[in-house]
């Protein structure tokens, strides 16, 4: 489902973009401890969000520059709720957590564009030739997006949340546990190039800053999330003191399947979740790698990955986290398509 296809480019002044960032950045620093707790030595808010247990909470994987998922989103009525997300928001009666990868959309319209601006730049042999048609609706598609996701963080700080995916990188940085990137062309270092000849290097530096200081990962009732499975056991302290530990940020965004350690996803869950008994019957949410279905299980039923590029979808799990519902949101309607449910605790499962 996809309603960008026929997006008309339309880009944030630099003075509007600047501001969001410097906005979303102070709401970072001031969101309470006891949600973000603060990072040893810089005191800062650490890479753990402490999601409420009194609200449920909606998931969405990889957003990939799709703006008009998240409008249809917050005029969701969901069954548990009895009205919009967006008025639950309101009234501090749901949260909302990103899984990352705001930026840089995918599929078949996708390929064209950024297949399209390459063949431009190549055939001018001029850097300059990257402020296109093509580039111009894709990164004011991201842009776009970005700045939603923004406000809701900025309107929400203590319900709405982003973690930082591997495409959470405008400037194509190889640092902080971040490295560049490509799948249809170049589009790290493309993207890099066309916000800096459009923004310059001030504001670059400025999306850089926001996006290092996004946590990397989330802790509810029963269950822990990321944008990617975790790589190898990682402690909540070390989660926690993640702006120092690059090789953190890397294991929760990056992992392709079949890449991470044995046993890596049931520790981590031991370590955030403080007790094994617990840990058992938990599982960990992520998105980054597609699924053909609504969702996969890997690490013997505990990793469950969501990210279907095809489906606007979203998970939603109630305050006693004991079960996942997967919904397809409408573009047109508030009420959105029930799919499937999913028992958390893997025990369960088997009975």
């Amino acid at each position: 489902m996809t309603m960008e296809g026929t997006h008309k480019p339309i880009f944030p002044s630099a003075e509007r973009l600047e501001n969001a960032l410097k906005t979303a950045l102070q709401a970072g620093h001031a969101i309470p401890a006891d949600i973000r707790p603060r990072a040893p030595k810089t005191y800062l808010p650490g890479g753990l969000v402490q999601l409420s247990p009194r609200k449920p909470c909606v998931l969405v994987p990889d957003l990939h520059a799709r703006p008009a998922f998240v409008d249809a989103l917050l005029r969701t009525e969901f069954p548990n709720l009895g009205e919009s997300l967006y008025a639950a928001l309101e009234q501090d009666r749901a949260s909302l957590l990103f899984l990352g990868d705001i930026l840089h959309a995918e599929g078949e319209a996708a390929a064209r564009r950024w297949t399209g601006a390459y063949e431009r730049i190549a055939a001018a042999r001029d850097t300059k030739a990257i402020l296109s048609s093509e580039m111009d609706v894709e990164m004011s598609l991201s842009l776009d997006a970005l700045l939603k996701v923004i406000a809701l963080e900025c309107r929400f700080p203590d319900s709405v949340f982003c973690l930082k995916g591997n495409h959470d990188n405008m400037t194509n940085a190889a640092d902080h546990g971040d490295f560049p990137f490509y799948k249809y062309a170049d589009e790290g270092r493309m993207g890099a190039l066309w916000f800096e000849l459009r923004y310059g290097t001030d504001i670059a530096r400025l999306i850089r800053r926001y996006e290092l200081s996004l946590p990397v990962a989330a802790v509810g009732g029963s269950y822990c999330a990321s944008h990617a499975e975790p790589a190898l056991p990682l402690s909540r302290s070390a989660v926690i003191a993640y702006s120092g530990h690059p090789e953190v940020v890397q294991a929760l965004i990056w992992t392709a399947n079949g890449e991470a350690e044995e046993g890596a996803v049931a520790e981590s869950l031991q370590s955030i979740l403080g007790s094994k008994e617990v840990a058992q019957h938990a599982v960990w949410f992520s998105g980054h790698r597609p699924v053909s279905g609504h969702f996969t299980l890997r690490a013997q039923g505990q990793l469950v990955q969501i990210h279907n590029p095809g489906l606007w979808q979203v998970v939603f799990i109630d305050t006693r986290s004991e079960r996942a519902d997967f919904f397809i949101i409408a573009p047109e309607r508030a009420e959105p398509e029930y799919t499937v449910s999913l028992v958390l605790d893997p025990f369960a499962r088997q009975k």
